[in-house]
């Protein structure tokens, strides 16, 4: 997990450094330095606002995406049986390998349904618990799904920052807009000022910053075991 946070600020610098160029190349700027401003045309100012709304998104989704992946790693490589689990990991792994004890695995002639349910039972606390991750995220990572997603995974949501939720939605939005054709660069970045634009940078950074610690101590700490 720690890898993961790494890779997470390496790419918040990227991005900080990517919105201090876009900085100096409108023609409109007041606080910079003229000798240091790059003139370009109105358009072209705009489409590199807009592509912050794609960097950004990739941060969010990347880096959501291998902590959960990370969570799965650390209760696999324990070995741990279904018995030591927290009851959030248990229900998972049940609802992707026993769906229906029926349609699995057909109940013998002559063998009494409650018994088989009970030795089905018996070997299911014995067995070495494997959690695969599925990425299910791809495009549409909004606040309400990440919560959803660690929630799953037996992590508690009360202390997020609610504060900057919007940000990460605008983002999920935006770049689904540009990355489906639905709104040129241009249109996109029109409408955001360079100000509003460090806002929602600022903003959906510590919210991710905030989950990802927040998973960090979940696996350091083993909240995943009873």
């Amino acid at each position: 997990m720690e890898f993961i946070i790494i890779e997470f600020e390496k790419k918040v610098q990227e991005i900080n450094e990517y919105f201090n160029f876009v900085q100096t190349t409108t023609h409109l700027a007041r606080d910079f330095d003229p000798r240091k401003i790059i003139f370009v045309s109105e358009s072209v100012h705009h489409v590199l606002k807009s592509n912050l709304f794609l960097l950004l998104y990739n941060l969010i989704e990347s880096s959501f995406r291998n902590s959960l992946e990370k969570i799965c790693i650390a209760i696999t490589s324990e070995e741990l049986s279904y018995q030591n689990l927290i009851p959030q990991i248990k229900q998972m792994w049940i609802n992707k390998e026993y769906k229906s004890f029926g349609d699995t695995c057909p109940i013998p002639r002559e063998t009494l349904k409650s018994e088989f349910v009970m030795n089905k039972i018996d070997m299911i606390a014995q067995e070495i618990i494997n959690i695969n991750f599925n990425n299910e995220l791809s495009g549409n990572v909004t606040p309400s799904i990440i919560k959803k997603s660690i929630e799953e995974y037996g992590l508690k949501t009360n202390h997020i920052p609610k504060e900057n939720e919007s940000s990460l939605f605008i983002i999920k939005d935006k770049r689904n807009n540009l990355a489906h054709g639905n709104e040129s660069f241009s249109e996109c970045g029109r409408n955001y000022s360079i100000l509003k634009l460090g806002e929602i940078k600022n903003e959906s950074i510590e919210y991710m910053r905030y989950i990802l610690t927040h998973i960090k101590t979940f696996i350091e700490n083993k909240h995943y075991k009873i």
